[in-house]
């Protein structure tokens, strides 16, 4: 399979290159800085919200991951519904129909135990309100898409190895789990496009 990692250059990008290549996999690692993609794929440039750029980055692909995220200390109110908006415009134009994005758990209280839906998500939601706006607002626009699609719902995400025993359910949060490793977004990213069970769902994890 041919697939496009959008965001390759982030933690969770490099995560999803990097089992997409053990899985044997042909990558192609999409990224606004050349520079910076990881090394083993081929590389294309291309900003998230390029919707022309984007096109021509996915062309030939038969699935694409998107890992574009929040980073800390950029205040960018749009940016998850603007690269949602320009890359399902470039899957259409490029005839590619699976998608797996990155989204968060933050934004949703489906399932949670009582101490992450009455204490922890009410406080991050004061203190990620605009993150988690335009968290809800991509995952509108994907849902809303005739791609066959995929959302995966980390925890609070945090650096380190992970192994293939993490958590997930389908459209329900995982309880008394709170971190996510980077590398098991990248993990369930790949396990995802092999799992048709997954599409048109969300995918709480953890672990």
């Amino acid at each position: 399979m041919r697939i496009a990692v959008i965001g390759a250059s982030g933690r969770s990008g490099r995560a999803a290159v990097t089992h997409a290549l053990q899985a044997g996999h042909e990558v192609v690692a999409v990224v606004r800085t050349p520079a910076k993609a990881p090394e083993g794929p081929a590389v294309a440039q291309a900003d998230a919200r390029d919707s022309a750029a984007l096109t021509a980055a996915i062309s030939g692909a038969d699935a694409v991951i998107s890992c574009i995220g929040h980073v800390d200390g950029e205040h960018d109110a749009t940016l998850l519904h603007d690269a949602a908006d320009a890359l399902l415009s470039a899957m259409a134009a490029a005839d590619v129909r699976r998608l797996v994005a990155v989204s968060a758990a933050a934004a949703y209280v489906a399932g949670d135990d009582p101490l992450s839906r009455f204490v922890a998500k009410p406080l991050l939601e004061r203190m990620l309100k605009g993150n988690n706006i335009d968290t809800r607002k991509m995952e509108d626009v994907i849902r809303a898409s005739p791609t066959d699609w995929t959302l995966l719902r980390p925890s609070r995400l945090v650096p380190g190895d992970s192994d293939s025993d993490y958590r997930a359910r389908i459209d329900q949060a995982v309880w008394w789990h709170y971190n996510t490793r980077f590398d098991t977004v990248g993990r369930a990213a790949v396990k995802a496009l092999a799992t048709p069970g997954w599409i048109d769902h969300a995918i709480f994890i953890t672990g």
